[in-house]
């Protein structure tokens, strides 16, 4: 039967075993065979038999096809016994015979991974070193047929020890032509993408280093290396790329080296993908031990935090390049992978003097790859963004500088997000994203509460209106310290709160707006001239008079200020609202005269429905954890319902329900306001309230809601989203 196959194989004119049809004779005969092994009366010994003499006519073989076609049907056999699968293949590796040294068939054999490749790199460099006849010209041809072809068979760090070896036979001028040749063509091949480059080395100088990536890689792989090694080859690196230029040059191959062996072999077997990983791993654990060892004679910390910025850079240069120039082919998981082991790699320095600067280079990196510069890049960004190893070090308490970094990258994610939710449709990819964003802030919300209730402000600027979900997780944070009452708590009264006379903690960088729009100093001569009128109010009759067609010229004046050519800028009167209660949060008084409730009445009374539908959903934005703001715009928003008009009325409770029937979170001061509002008798009185019958079905649940959860077993999302 072999001799048949033998014959079949000789004689077919096809070139590569992937065009023989299923019912071709050689794929008939090579089907037949293990059957008549298993049907022998001893197996083990006529499987070994077959294989001898599969493996003799492997040899033998003198085409491509014939090489493929006894290889594929070597590696069938095989499977079906791993015994002498590991017989053939010992002696293929470590026998002492001069016969198995056939380049051909050994790149057929790693083509299809039947070999050990650590294990024959080793073998294969050991034989070099002992002048075996023959061995260095076998070596240099199989580099040939594994590197130096258009598909690459192995990685040039699978060779990593026959690579030295032979290299130190050139440089001890022992070398053949024949090796010669391949280590010249090899040194052509490394220098190829960068040719014509200013900063880089020749060739001999690319693959020198080439082969140090590869020495490291290698050490990596061993279990039993131990950290006087790594330091040791960490610090001979260092040595030979002295000098920035050289370093970055370095850095970029070895990226370039990392994605390339990525995206070329991202079809291939798993083992293939793991050991593209594994290279990945290493590159991320030398350039660790490259800051580790790191000690410049004047200033080793800075030259450490150097190292990592250059490192991060040139990471940053080449995905931009293959960003755009792949475009929507481009493939974000192998730089991803790079930044998440520089991450980890990096955490387990545990260097303190550099740890704070190692943070800030990656908030820097991070902020240079935003998505609305590389949109391709964007799920692995929200996935750094939110790394283990990455955002609690900069959201660490009573941290003003990690804090303000990291609230300009989640307003980077807002932004980016912001004019894809405002599509009427939401393609497949952007609806992933956005469960993506909000995971991301609910751990922000579970875990760093307090930053998102200090940056809620100019977070929920950037959030559209039509993304309640989003809007209620920013708003519902409160300070862990806090415990809050339960807002289903019969006759609860905000005022009566210790904390309602407490002003929250806020980031007031939100006020920028209203100084760029002269408003700031327009809001404070408002306020200070109403206070100087009250004092004076029963001596100066006239004054107050002037003060009145002031006080019209500054509401013209702020409505004029929010109004654009196509309705309203939500950012400007958003921070108008905020400003002007906080301002006047904790004042004495009637609620009809205070001065920000009269800026709220001119304001609605003059701005289309637009406008009053944004103004009152500035005003619920506030309505957060007991504190002072909360306090005042809940009271500021029930005093509008009693004294507008029922279209306002409307609009409120408009507003007020669709923050309360959406998934939960809701803020405890959206729900606690709510409440109060239906419980007024009058409040079911209103045509609105029963203009169609899922409208009244509505409110019938909300009510029948509220009034059936005990005070005990509330809380605070409640139970309106049913």
């Amino acid at each position: 039967m072999l001799l048949e196959l033998d014959r079949l194989i000789r004689h077919c004119t096809l070139s590569s075993c992937a065009m023989l049809p299923p019912n071709h004779d050689i794929c008939l005969l090579m089907r037949q065979i293990p059957l008549v092994i298993s049907q022998s009366t001893t197996p083990l010994q006529t499987m070994q038999s077959f294989v001898e003499k599969v493996v003799f006519m492997l040899y033998k073989s003198q085409t491509p096809f014939a090489l493929e076609a006894y290889t594929g049907f070597l590696q069938s056999l095989f499977e079906l016994s791993v015994h002498v699968g590991k017989e053939a293949l010992g002696w293929i590796v470590y026998a002492e015979d001069e016969r198995k040294y056939n380049a051909p068939v050994i790149a057929m054999l790693l083509r299809h991974e039947m070999l050990p490749l650590e294990a024959y790199d080793g073998q294969t460099a050991k034989h070099i070193q002992n002048r075996s006849e023959g061995m260095a010209d076998f070596a240099a041809d199989l580099i040939r047929l594994c590197l130096l072809v258009p598909a690459p068979v192995t990685f040039l760090e699978d060779h990593a020890l026959t690579l030295a070896t032979l290299d130190a036979l050139r440089r001890q001028k022992t070398a053949t032509e024949r090796v010669l040749a391949v280590m010249q063509e090899l040194e052509q091949w490394v220098e190829a993408p960068y040719k014509g480059r200013s900063g880089t080395g020749t060739g001999t100088y690319c693959l020198e280093l080439r082969l140090l990536l590869a020495e490291w890689m290698r050490l990596c792989q061993h279990a039993i290396a131990t950290d006087p090694l790594y330091q040791q080859l960490a610090t001979k690196i260092l040595e030979k790329t002295e000098g920035e230029d050289n370093r970055c040059f370095f850095f970029r191959l070895c990226t370039d080296t990392c994605v390339h062996h990525f995206l070329s072999l991202k079809t291939q077997s798993a083992s293939y993908r793991r050991r593209a990983l594994q290279l990945i791993d290493a590159y991320a654990r030398l350039v660790a031990y490259m800051v580790q060892q790191e000690t410049a004679p004047e200033n080793s910390d800075k030259a450490k935090v150097t190292l990592v910025s250059q490192a991060l850079s040139v990471l940053v240069l080449v995905l931009a390049q293959h960003h755009e120039i792949k475009t929507t082919q481009f493939n974000q998981k192998p730089f991803l992978r790079i930044l998440a082991s520089l991450l980890a790699e990096l955490g387990k320095l545990k260097i303190k003097s550099i740890e704070s600067s190692i943070v800030l280079a990656f908030s820097d990196t991070l902020h240079t790859l935003q998505p609305l510069y590389f949109p391709g890049f964007a799920f692995s960004w929200l996935h750094l963004l939110s790394h283990r190893a990455f955002l609690p070090q900069l959201l660490v308490p009573h941290h003003p500088q990690g804090w303000a970094l990291y609230q300009k990258l989640v307003l980077v994610l807002l932004h980016f997000l912001r004019p894809l939710l405002e599509t009427r449709v939401l393609q497949r990819a952007t609806r992933a994203f956005y469960r993506g964003t909000l995971r991301f802030l609910v751990v922000l919300l579970h875990d760093f509460p307090e930053f998102l209730s200090d940056h809620y402000m100019v977070f929920t600027q950037c959030i559209p209106l039509s993304c309640i979900q989003l809007r209620n997780l920013v708003l519902s944070a409160f300070p862990r310290v806090m415990h809050l009452p339960d807002p289903f708590t019969p006759d609860l009264r905000l005022g009566s709160l210790a904390e309602s006379r407490q002003e929250p903690s806020l980031e007031i960088s939100y006020c920028r707006r209203l100084s760029a729009h002269g408003l700031g100093e327009r809001i404070d001569r408002y306020l200070s001239d109403d206070d100087e009128e009250e004092e004076e109010e029963e001596e100066e009759r006239g004054r107050l008079k002037q003060g009145k067609e002031d006080d019209e010229t500054f509401f013209a004046f702020v409505l004029d200020s929010v109004t654009v050519e196509k309705g309203y800028t939500l950012e400007t009167l958003s921070s108008l609202v905020l400003y002007l209660g906080s301002q006047t949060a904790l004042e004495e008084g009637p609620m009809e005269e205070n001065p920000s409730m009269r800026v709220y009445k001119y304001l609605l009374a003059h701005m289309t429905s637009q406008g009053t539908y944004y103004l009152i959903n500035c005003i619920i934005d506030h309505l957060r954890y007991p504190n002072s703001h909360t306090y005042f715009f809940s009271t500021a928003l029930l005093f509008l319902f009693e004294d507008q008009p029922e279209k306002i009325k409307e609009q409120i409770t408009r507003v007020l329900l669709e923050r309360l029937i959406v998934n939960r979170p809701h803020p405890w001061g959206l729900l606690a306001t709510f409440i109060e509002l239906i419980k007024r008798p009058t409040f079911w009185d209103y045509d609105f309230v029963r203009c169609s019958p899922d409208i009244e079905r509505l409110f019938d649940n909300v009510s029948r809601s509220i009034k059936r959860i005990p005070a005990q077993e509330s809380g605070v999302s409640g139970d309106l989203s049913s």
